[in-house]
């Protein structure tokens, strides 16, 4: 009854060499980690004996009492940036690991047209990157991941409810939600709050469209919240991982999860 499950959420995994690595970290979430990094984190995983499930897993853990493994991990990627599928995704298939990555869905159609995607983020600010297509999206899928909302241009939308109303938001939903039916032929049960912004009122509008809702902060140095029993699938607690997080607090995420 007393079983907490982390909730890794990861943005952006670069090569080690990559430029976009550089840059200052201080007291902001970066959304970046080096390859070697994220390799050292997965190998921590895998050696300390965690299971990775699927955030389906854990909601019906939740709410229906499916049984989890005593030491069960999740593995969520947000955006879709390009390199969930080109770097993330072959790392996690080596050592039979999925995640879920939640998609901004007019990013994943800019890249499907072969375009950068202009995108804010609270993590870089203003940034024109790519995204994973849906084409390989549906690769994701393939290979055993989940797909998840994380609404059409990533608003906040405490902010978008605020100026403009319920119907700003449910317009934004929706339209996210029409490009995945559209594309890969389902609207995905798990939505992630873009920059963790929302409040009960958001909650009210999203809870009957969507199976989960998870939420996501930042702090340094971080102080770690979990998921268990008690949470409500509309309120999933997570960690947020990047090269801010040292490596002695990434593992003091599991010596928390097991105390």
């Amino acid at each position: 009854m007393n079983q907490r499950v982390p909730i890794l959420v990861y943005h952006h995994v670069y090569r080690d060499d990559d430029p976009d690595l550089n840059g200052p970290t201080g007291n902001k979430a970066t959304g970046k980690i080096s390859e070697s990094e994220f390799r050292s984190h997965i190998s921590y995983l895998a050696e300390g004996g965690w299971q990775v499930v699927s955030t389906t897993d854990v909601v019906d853990w939740i709410e229906y009492d499916k049984p989890l493994p005593k030491k069960a991990v999740v593995l969520h990627f947000d955006n879709g940036w390009l390199d969930t599928w080109s770097i993330s995704m072959p790392i996690l298939r080596d050592l039979g690991m999925t995640g879920t990555c939640y998609v901004i869905s007019e990013g994943t159609e800019a890249a499907s047209h072969g375009l950068p995607a202009a995108i804010r983020t609270s993590t870089e600010g203003a940034v024109q990157k790519t995204c994973i297509t849906w084409q390989q999206t549906e690769e994701l899928l393939v290979e055993g991941w989940e797909i998840g909302a994380h609404t059409a241009t990533h608003p906040k939308l405490v902010v978008v409810q605020e100026k403009n109303g319920d119907e700003a938001v449910l317009e934004e939903i929706n339209r996210s939600n029409k490009a995945y039916e559209a594309n890969l032929g389902f609207v995905p049960k798990h939505f992630a709050y873009p920059s963790g912004s929302r409040n009960y009122r958001t909650d009210s509008l999203l809870k009957p469209i969507y199976k989960s809702l998870r939420l996501w902060n930042f702090s340094n140095p971080p102080k770690w919240s979990f998921t268990n029993k008690a949470t409500s699938p509309h309120a999933l607690e997570c960690q947020n991982i990047d090269n801010t997080v040292q490596y002695r607090d990434f593992t003091r995420i599991f010596e928390e999860a097991v105390t």
